[in-house]
């Protein structure tokens, strides 16, 4: 169903999200790399700065192409998105913010703040599929 639900659409569509995933694919594993590297290897500043600029330029192509899909899909698909957008950011301004407010509490440490992150990620893709669920 999962499988079903992100390739749907026309062959435009599918195209584009293979786009999507593929440079989301390569943000990530950049992402990894580059903690990786601040974290365990002693490498110069300069070589860490060029791994975190190289993360930012896969982040904005995946930016981009996700735009795209957006501006060539149909009006369905942008409403669908749209949400799931809306309420992944809405979990990730309220997670940050109760977070934040837990961190001055000294409550929970700064170092896990990732998780945030990783909330607004899982629940995207949840939102979308709840979407494409109800509209189908």
């Amino acid at each position: 169903m999962i499988e079903e639900a992100f390739s749907c659409g026309t062959r435009r569509d599918r195209r584009a999200q293979r786009r999507i995933w593929t440079w989301s694919l390569l943000w990530a594993l950049s992402l990894i790399a580059v903690t990786l590297a601040i974290r365990r290897w002693h490498l110069s500043s300069g070589l860490i700065l060029a791994g975190i600029a190289s993360n930012a330029l896969l982040g904005l192509g995946t930016l981009l192409a996700y735009r795209r899909f957006l501006r060539e899909t149909d009006e369905l698909r942008r409403k669908i998105e749209l949400d799931a957008l809306a309420l992944a950011f809405g979990v990730g301004v309220i997670g940050g913010m109760t977070y934040w407010l837990l961190t001055l509490a000294e409550a929970v440490s700064t170092a896990s703040f990732g998780f945030v992150f990783a909330a607004m990620i899982l629940v995207y893709p949840a939102g979308v599929l709840v979407g494409l669920r109800r509209y189908s």
